[in-house]
């Protein structure tokens, strides 16, 4: 993989659900309630999965299982009448992936080494390679220390996710929600490099990190 390979196949993962909800929410909210707007913004998951299969490409769990979060909060907001339920939902993924984080960690199966291979490469066969290499010992062990740190830092990211989403009008939420998300994302995936390049120094050949975030050598 080449560095800018590494990289376009993050942003092209990351980016859609960063700028569209803000920009479907900015449209929809012309034409449809507070309610219908907000699950309108919900759909980026839907799009992103509908997109991947008309590439011939096959929904991930991480996919499948954003689309069953985001069906269930539009249908409980249209039962209840209650737009907070679709402005919480960034806040309860937020909590339940961060306890999925840390339970997969004392379980031996980092759920970090799994998001990762998902981000950073592109065909069944890159994935299965990668993820192969990253089953070693060693490797196991960064992305379990990795997992634990994640999972407290999403649970700190899901307590401001729910603050904005009891203060702040709904248009601001959808607007900001995902910038603020993906700041957090930013500074844990920083954070996260910090700590592996010094076991990817002693361990080059495992390449636990992509090699745009290398270090030279």
């Amino acid at each position: 993989m080449t560095p800018l390979h590494d990289r376009r196949a993050l942003v092209r993962n990351l980016l859609p659900g960063i700028v569209l909800p803000g920009l479907i929410y900015l449209v929809a909210s012309h034409f449809l309630s507070t309610i219908g707007a907000l699950a309108a913004a919900s759909s980026v998951p839907l799009l992103d999965a509908v997109t991947r299969l008309s590439r011939g490409g096959t929904p991930s769990l991480v996919s499948i299982g954003f689309v069953a979060a985001s069906a269930a909060s539009v249908a409980l907001a249209l039962w209840l009448r209650s737009p907070l339920v679709i402005l919480a939902k960034g806040a309860a993924t937020s909590a339940l992936v961060g306890l999925a984080f840390a339970g997969s960690a004392a379980v031996g199966r980092p759920l970090v080494r799994t998001l990762a291979v998902h981000l950073t490469t592109e065909g069944h066969e890159q994935r299965r390679q990668v993820a192969e290499r990253w089953r070693h010992p060693v490797a196991v062990r960064v992305f379990r220390v990795l997992s634990v740190g994640w999972g407290l830092w999403l649970l700190a990211v899901a307590a401001q996710q729910l603050a904005m989403a009891l203060t702040i009008a709904p248009g601001t939420v959808v607007a900001l929600e995902p910038a603020t998300h993906g700041v957090a994302i930013v500074i844990g995936t920083a954070v996260s490099i910090l700590y592996v390049r010094r076991r990817h120094r002693l361990h080059p050949e495992l390449e636990l990190l992509p090699a745009w975030a290398a270090p030279s050598r």
